[in-house]
This record gives structure tokens, C-alpha cells and sequence, in this order.
């Protein structure tokens, strides 16, 4: 098993570090580093190990040692890329010692120059019993020299397939073929070089706005346009929407489809407002009050309705084609009937007209 498992540490290194050697004839070789390491490994207590073909579980104190090797390689400033390889020796309850090894892949960021953080993946193997666990370490690297630097670092491993919960901590060394800029201090940067000094431009003169409307002549589209209206950037007129609504109700006697005198001019001028505005057609909703049948009233609220249409076309000259009418009967009131007063107001027509119609914006 550990010579498999060392086979696949070796084949896994050969595979990262290939191109980081491939590339040491045009680098600076400041990126990789080989290292050792030494730690203490707190076994999950659940986690057991062959011994003489017994098992045994492991103690569960950072009463394992290991010691290993590791290489490295600097992606960027903060990613770092690392294998490595450990030896384990560990106590078993009930005495006597197992022995294996441990190995994977990190991958770790660097919060500052000394200060990182990782993950990873590990294969941990004590006594014939292997689990396959994700790994987080945090750690603290310090440059001894320009190649040379120590770190420590710890962390918790989680295994995947027995469900260990384990720690580790471990020290190492770490020398970097290339060497690393190991001062704290910033590298200090040129100074720019100073222009000349350019000379004052002559004054240009005053730019002209004949129209007063704020934009200047040279930039002015529309020429000549109102001081009272707003303008945008190249002095045209700006527009706005307005809306404007034109209502008709007509109330009718008990019982009746009449239309009474005193509602004629709002017809009238209901009728004038087609007129200003020939795309626009209308619908005259009818209505009755609460009295009666219900099917004698929606007759007689189409009535009504149709009385009014007959107006605006046979009266006031609007076309057929642009006037509708309905009746809805006593289904939609316009209050809620407790008097005769109340009830009158549901004795109605209603028609309703908008139109948005664009109107030069005044200016603020």
C-alpha cells in the first residue's frame, strides 16, 4: 500500500511541477520551493488501525508524528499551489504503535505577505485503514532570507467516507530556488518626471446666445426659439405629455330612458370634444338602480345608453361608426342605494374621453 501510495505522490508531483521546471529557463525562478515539514496529528476517535491482525483504535491526542516533505509553486502574489507527503507514527489504545502516511494537494490564499489560508484534498493511512478527507489550513509564513523561509500552520480535516473529524499542526522550512524579495519594507517607486511647464492659453472670446435660451449659438440647432420654454443641449424645443379627460354622465327619471332637458349641453359638449379629436370613439355605458327585475332593467340600462348614443349622432353630427353603447342594468352602481337620493344617482349614463396630446414644456 505505501509503495502505491508513494508511486501516486511521486506521478502527482511530476504532474504540477513539470511545467513549473519547463519554465525556469525564462523565469526568475523565484516561484517554486521544495520543503520539509514536522507535525503532530490528532486522530478522530472513532478512527481504528490494523496491528498483528487485530484492530485497534487509534488514541485520539495529538500523539501521532509526523514528518515529510513538500514542493510548492507560486501562481500569483496571493494562489499558491502545494503537495506533499507525510510519515505517521501513531499510539494505539491499549498500547503498541501503527504506522502509514498522509499526502495531498492544497490550495492556498494569501491575505497579506505573511497571513494564508487554504484547501484542499488529503489521503490519510494509519495501519492498513485509509480515508480520503477535505482539508482547511490556515498558516504563518516568515522569510529568513531571500531564499529561505519557516512557516507554521494548522488545521482540521474532514474524512468522506468513514466521517473522521481530525486536526494537525506542523512547522516547516521552504527554500525558494529563485529567491523572494524578503524585506517588509515597500520597494520604493521613480518619481515622475516633471513637464514643463505649458503657457497660459489667450482668453477665447465670450460665446453668444441670441435667443436666450441658454445654449450658446455655436451649439444652438434651433435658432430663435421662446425664452418660456425649456430647451435640451442643442436649443430645441422640449415636449411633455398632457392628458386631457372629458366626462359625460346624464342621470334619468324612474323608470325612463328620456333624456332630460338640462343634460343636452354636456351632450353638446361631449360632442365637441370628438370633434377636436376625430380618432377617438366612444362607449356609453348605461345603468338602472336597484328596483325592479333584473332582466327589466338591463333593458331598460341599454336604453338609456342607446338615448344618448342616438344624440351625439342624430343631433350633434358625430358618426355612427365612432359611437357604441352598453347596458350593464343594476350591476355596477355608483352607490351604494339607502335613499332615493341614492338611487337617482345609479339612474345614469357615463362615458369616458382621454387623450394625450404633446405640449411645448414651459421652462422652470
Amino acid at each position: 500500500m505505501k509503495a502505491v501510495n508513494l508511486i501516486t505522490l511521486s506521478l502527482i508531483a511530476a504532474g504540477l511541477t513539470a511545467p513549473v521546471l519547463a519554465q525556469q529557463t525564462e523565469a526568475d525562478k523565484d516561484d517554486f520551493y521544495l520543503g520539509a515539514r514536522l507535525g503532530v496529528f490528532s486522530a478522530d476517535d472513532d478512527r481504528v488501525a490494523v496491528d498483528n491482525n487485530q484492530l485497534f483504535f487509534v488514541d485520539d491526542g495529538f500523539k501521532t508524528f509526523t514528518s515529510g516533505i513538500e514542493a510548492g509553486y507560486m501562481m500569483t502574489e496571493a494562489w499558491e499551489a502545494r503537495i506533499y507527503y507525510d510519515y505517521m507514527e501513531a499510539d494505539l489504545v491499549g498500547g503498541g504503535d501503527a504506522y502509514g502516511d498522509s499526502y495531498g494537494v492544497d490550495a492556498l490564499y494569501h491575505f497579506n505577505n505573511n497571513i494564508y489560508a487554504g484547501l484542499g484534498v488529503n489521503n490519510t493511512e494509519i495501519g492498513d485503514v485509509t480515508d480520503v478527507a477535505a482539508r482547511a489550513t490556515v498558516g504563518h509564513r516568515s522569510f529568513i532570507n531571500d531564499n529561505l523561509a519557516w512557516r507554521i500552520e494548522g488545521g482540521v480535516q474532514r474524512g468522506w467516507e468513514e466521517d473522521y473529524t481530525e486536526m494537525f499542526a506542523n512547522i516547516g522550512l521552504q527554500w525558494f530556488f529563485g529567491g523572494r524579495d524578503a524585506s517588509p519594507e515597500p520597494r520604493p517607486r521613480p518619481e515622475p518626471q516633471k513637464a514643463a511647464p505649458t503657457p497660459e492659453p489667450k482668453p477665447e472670446p465670450k460665446p453668444v446666445d441670441s435667443d436666450g435660451d441658454g445654449v450658446i449659438d455655436a451649439n444652438d440647432k434651433c435658432a430663435n426659439t421662446p425664452k418660456d420654454y425649456s430647451v435640451d443641449k442643442d436649443g430645441c424645443i422640449q415636449y411633455e405629455n398632457e392628458t386631457i379627460t372629458e366626462e359625460l354622465l346624464v342621470e334619468f327619471d324612474l323608470n325612463s330612458s328620456k333624456i332630460r332637458d338640462n343634460a343636452f349641453d354636456d351632450i353638446e359638449e361631449m360632442a365637441e370634444f370628438m370633434k377636436e379629436h376625430p380618432q377617438l370613439d366612444i362607449t356609453i355605458h348605461g345603468h338602472t338602480d336597484s328596483t325592479g327585475e333584473a332582466d327589466y332593467n338591463q333593458w331598460l340600462s341599454e336604453k338609456r345608453a342607446k338615448s344618448v348614443a342616438d344624440a351625439l349622432v342624430n343631433r350633434y353630427g358625430i358618426e355612427s361608426s365612432r359611437v357604441d353603447s352598453k347596458g350593464h342594468g343594476e350591476s355596477q352602481p355608483k352607490v351604494r342605494e339607502n335613499s332615493a337620493a341614492d338611487r337617482q344617482a345609479n339612474r345614469r349614463i357615463e362615458a369616458i374621453l382621454k387623450v394625450v396630446n404633446r405640449v411645448p414644456k414651459e421652462r422652470e
